[in-house]
């Protein structure tokens, strides 16, 4: 009669079947932790797309605004899309001259600098006349110019305008799709990013956008907006 306990042999082949059954677990732990990760990453990275689309929309909405003469004498684009990169045009605030500005002169007198900086592009309009100079230097009540004015401007019928301009280019080397802001850093708006292409149909005032993203099994995003700041300035 056999006593009670195991033999070598059915010890044996208990921890094979053990070891086999805790590997198998293991893998299948391991390929699921995979999948998920997988699986999260595309889920945010698509949502940050969508964030990126939100923004440029916004943007695009935005363009224009503010500036239905400047568009109406061909001063400024509300939009321009090339290759490189998509550019927004809005009115980011109305300036005042505190002086006749008479052409040749390269000095603007204003009532207010504040939140002027270098770099930033001025329009100028007066009429059917109109120019856009680029801010070289800012001083206590007035701004340098990058070049002599064109024409003369009166301090009681001119419009001056402070313009923002909005740019998005993709950083291929980090496959970054960034945006900038004016002459600011580009700050990055979307990681990630395989390519992003935009067209601009004037005519219809129509920018299509599509995003594609470095992720694998991730679907590209589109987006098309109507600018309706141009749309509104040429009724």
């Amino acid at each position: 009669m056999r006593k009670g306990g195991f033999t070598l042999v059915e010890c044996l082949i208990g921890m094979a079947l053990s070891l086999f059954i805790i590997s198998s677990g293991l893998e299948f732990f391991g390929l699921a932790q995979k999948v998920f990760f997988r699986l999260k990453e595309r889920e945010e990275t698509s949502q940050a797309a969508l964030a990126a689309l939100d923004r440029m929309r916004i943007d695009l909405l935005h363009a224009g605004w503010g500036l239905a003469g400047e568009m109406g004498l061909g001063l400024v684009e509300a939009a321009r899309a090339t290759e490189a990169e998509l550019r927004t045009t809005a009115l980011e605030k109305a300036l005042r001259l505190a002086g006749e500005a008479r052409a040749g002169d390269t000095r603007l007198p204003l009532v207010s600098t504040v939140d002027v900086a270098a770099g930033q592009r001025i329009s100028l309009r007066d009429g059917p006349a109109g120019e856009v100079r680029t801010v070289a230097r800012v001083e206590p009540g007035a701004v340098v110019l990058d070049g002599p004015l064109e024409g003369g401007y009166a301090a009681a019928t001119a419009a001056i305008s402070l313009l923002e301009s909005v740019a998005y280019y993709l950083d291929e080397s980090a496959r970054i799709l960034r945006r900038r802001v004016n002459a600011g850093s580009a700050q990055p708006l979307l990681e990630n990013a395989a390519s992003a292409t935009w067209l601009y149909d004037p005519g219809a005032r129509l920018v299509r956008i599509r995003l594609e993203l470095d992720v694998e099994g991730a679907h590209p995003h589109e987006a098309t907006v109507f600018l309706k700041n141009p749309a509104l300035a040429r009724q």
